[in-house]
């Protein structure tokens, strides 16, 4: 699943609890059945720590 990000989202990421709010909030777009499973996610930031993309 690849995640659109809007200006607003590509926020910049001072900890581990930015991060997990954002990640949360994909996580609860996946469909219920997904949910339960295992996932692994690439996070990529730019060097002033902005999320440029989630894969």
């Amino acid at each position: 699943m690849n995640i659109q990000l809007t200006d607003e989202e590509k926020i910049k990421v001072l900890n581990g609890d930015d991060l997990y709010g954002i990640m949360q909030k994909i996580l609860l777009r996946a469909e219920r059945i997904d949910r339960d499973r295992e996932h692994f996610w690439i996070v990529g930031l730019a060097n002033n720590n902005r999320i440029l993309f989630i894969e």
